[in-house]
């Protein structure tokens, strides 16, 4: 009989955290794009130029393309270092939810508009659309 490698807990956790940033990564630029669209959709539409169609979704490729490059490097890179060890993975899942859902609620519109002052952007309409 072969027996199974039990793996490291850390593992999960790096997962976590990846995962947790790569959102993160799409937050920012999506509030980037948001705020300041006549420098962030050029170089958004350029980074996500590489997807099929790119130019039917627009600047949400090059958010997805920042996703996918902040997810997949922190993974590569605390996989390395803290996939070998034993964590608490109550403590990471804990943790992950809580920002998780932290960032869900700075992503709701009324509360990045409070926090950006909104409508005092510099790109808005004098009616408030924009």
């Amino acid at each position: 009989m072969k027996e199974s490698k039990q793996r490291k807990t850390g593992e999960v956790a790096a997962i976590l955290i990846s995962v947790w940033l790569g959102i993160v990564a799409i937050t920012v630029t999506h509030l980037w794009s948001y705020y300041n669209p006549l420098q962030a959709n050029p170089i958004l539409l350029k980074m996500g130029s590489w997807i099929p169609s790119w130019w039917a979704i627009g600047p949400y490729t090059g958010k997805e393309t920042a996703g996918l490059i902040v997810w997949l490097g922190t993974w590569a890179i605390l996989h390395w270092t803290l996939g070998r060890k034993e964590v608490n993975l109550k403590v990471w899942t804990i943790g992950f939810l809580v920002a998780f859902i932290a960032n869900m609620i700075f992503l709701w519109p009324t509360v990045y508009h409070a926090i950006m002052w909104w409508p005092a952007l510099p790109n808005t309409l004098s009616g408030g659309e924009g």
